[in-house]
């Protein structure tokens, strides 16, 4: 797996000494109270990373350039270095701490150019395997580059992103909601959108196409929502098999009656398929329909066409015998008619040739619309039939269910937990069927424009949400199991709510599971992604230097246990670097290969902060940034 490894982060000027923190491979902490420089720490990577500019910090003087140590996935390693000014990024092939006396062995540019590859982007993104990446980013399917700003987001949280009421996946920019969707599908199915074919906009099919789509993805929306707690339809398949033995062995004293509902059941089944089939084979012959009709168009314009030639050869002579109209030969002269008899002409002759063979055509083609036509009643009809069959069978299956009176005690239960799978097993059959349809709609569109994309997958949201309900349960976060990622509000619902209508300190939770949860899918199933996730404070919102001055500010609902928790999940169960901010001494010591950085905030007791401390012209102290 392509991964980065931030190595350390280091201030350096020509007249102070470096202020420098270094991260582990795996888990860093950097905590104590406000004011020490933590939020500065996050803020200068996203800038070392292409942001526009650095926050202004009194600590910050003196100092004149930013270095980022990185390890890239072959295990070299190399140094980023930028004014605190902004502007271009040196490269060295080095690992970099200290003024460096020679110009760096590369520039790159901090913006985003995809054609050239002289930039910081480019660079980072062909590391991780992400190079060349295009992403929609807008309902006409138009795409552009992808840039690592479009990722940073995603593995970089700042203070103020962990306790928005946006949504994790998206900055709040109304401008960029479609390109930062188009990111997160492509970190969660590894797919990008450089195979879309732009839309005219103002094609009117393309505008309804979108709105079938649409109407079919609200469809599926509700399905998603009733198969959030549903195992998969592999599990339940499995699952009613064992149900169906232990029905049939403790069902034998019941008789009849159970053997009838297992055959109306079985004949169900089949009438479904047989529908199913029968709708799939109706739609195939309607497009067929349209094509041949269009066909038979062509044929009727060829034959007026060829009308109005025989009309315009009789009015100008072409068809008659005589002195050649082209080129007033005598007709003893003219070799080419030698074989036409009467007082017709070859070409005359030629139009008929024609107008005979494209009559028998049409008749041909006649006849098989005729077919068709007869051929789309049958199915329609044999729909129709299958539908009132079903409904029939539904109502069979009912009535013997009422009568069925199980003789154990847990008979009964194990057929309304049947009942249960088949129902989800329906569901899972009526999301088939509307991506089925989905598809159509666009193979139709594309025949004369592109259909816009219909966004994430339903698998893949499915597989995410048990990521996130997982990371969130091993937390001890209340009520985990109900924990999903939903397409349509593109955001986490916990508690039958949203995210953004819990507190605080709720939704800094949910984002850091969200952000942890998003690149632990990613390397689960080899997508490429940065491979590091920077944090900052998402257990609590502030801290005092002195914690008896002020109870510490915290969401009453969170468990109280859940800071252990969390600290002990991302040092056992996370595969790339986590980088955490964090106000709040762990409960429990951390392991031997996390990284422990500990700011007091306390002159000569521990370190002070990311910068050294300053005391001021008036014995002040010059506190630092934690912004």
């Amino acid at each position: 797996m392509a991964r980065l490894t931030i190595t350390h982060l280091t201030f350096i000027g020509s007249s102070s000494d470096p202020a420098s923190v270094e991260f582990g491979p795996h888990v860093t902490v950097v905590r104590g109270p406000s004011d020490t420089g933590k939020s500065f720490i996050v803020d200068a990577i996203d800038f070392m990373f292409g942001a526009n500019a650095l926050k202004e910090i009194p600590e910050r003087a003196g100092y004149s350039t930013a270095l980022l140590g990185l390890e890239l996935p072959d295990g070299q390693m190399v140094t980023l270095s930028r004014s605190v000014n902004g502007g271009n990024i040196g490269l060295y092939l080095a690992d970099v701490r200290t003024l460096p006396p020679d110009p760096p062995d590369e520039t790159l540019a901090a913006k985003h150019n995809p054609k050239a590859d002289s930039n910081l982007s480019r660079y980072v993104l062909g590391h991780i395997g992400l190079g060349d990446k295009r992403i929609r980013k807008n309902v006409r399917n138009e795409t552009d580059s992808l840039s690592f700003r479009n990722l940073a987001h995603l593995c970089i949280v700042d203070e103020t992103q962990m306790q928005a009421e946006t949504p994790p996946a998206l900055t709040g920019n109304y401008v960029s909601r479609t390109k930062e969707i188009s990111v997160l599908k492509l970190l969660l199915e590894d797919e990008d959108d450089s195979a879309l074919v732009a839309v005219d906009s103002k094609q009117e099919r393309t505008r309804l196409s979108g709105a079938k789509i649409d109407v079919i993805d609200r469809l599926m929306a509700d399905l998603e929502a009733q198969l959030s707690e549903t195992p998969e339809s592999a599990e339940l398949c499995e699952q009613l098999i064992r149900l169906n033995r232990a029905i049939e062995n403790q069902s034998r004293a019941i008789g009849d009656l159970a053997v009838q509902r297992n055959q109306v059941a079985e004949e169900l089944q089949a009438r479904q398929q047989d529908g199913a089939t029968a709708r799939t084979e109706f739609g195939d012959t309607i497009a067929l329909r349209g094509r041949f009709t269009l066909l038979l168009s062509q044929y009727d314009s060829d034959l007026e066409r060829l009308a109005m030639i025989r009309e315009a050869g009789n009015l100008l002579g072409y068809f008659r015998r005589g002195v050649c109209v082209f080129c007033g030969a005598e007709p003893d002269y003219q070799h080419y008619n030698e074989y036409c008899e009467g007082d017709n002409t070859s070409f005359s002759e030629s139009v008929e040739v024609e107008v005979r063979k494209t009559r028998g055509l049409r008749a041909d083609l006649v006849a098989t619309l005729q077919d068709l036509e007869v051929r789309a009643e049958k199915l329609r009809a044999r729909a129709g039939a299958t539908r009132s069959q079903s409904d029939a069978l539904h109502e069979r299956l009912r009535v013997l269910d009422g009568e069925i009176q199980p003789q154990h005690g847990d008979l009964k239960e194990l057929i309304d937990k049947q009942s249960e799978i088949e129902k989800s097993l329906g569901l899972y059959d009526q999301v088939t069927n509307l991506e089925r349809m989905k598809l159509q709609v666009a193979d139709e569109a594309k025949t004369e424009s592109a259909a816009a994309v219909t966004g994430l997958g339903f698998e893949a949201l499915r597989e995410f949400s048990t990521e996130l309900s997982r990371r969130l349960a091993d937390w001890g976060f209340p009520e985990a199991q109900t924990v999903r990622y939903d397409r349509s509000e593109q955001d986490i619902i916990a508690g039958d709510q949203l995210r953004s209508a819990h507190g605080k300190g709720v939704r800094a939770i949910l984002h850091a599971a969200f952000t942890l949860g998003l690149a632990q899918y990613s390397f689960d199933r080899d997508i490429p992604h940065p491979g590091f996730v920077v944090l900052d404070s998402p257990l609590v919102t502030y801290r005092p230097p002195d914690p008896d001055q002020a109870e510490l500010a915290d969401d009453e609902s969170l468990p109280k246990n859940l800071v252990g928790a969390f600290y002990r999940n991302i040092q056992q169960h996370f595969d790339g670097q986590v980088i955490v901010m964090e106000n709040t001494d762990p409960p429990e010591p951390l392991n031997d290969d996390t990284i422990d950085i500990v700011f007091t905030k306390a002159a000569g007791s521990g370190r002070y902060g990311y910068f050294p401390h300053v005391s001021s012209t008036n014995g002040g102290i010059l506190a630092n940034g934690d912004r």
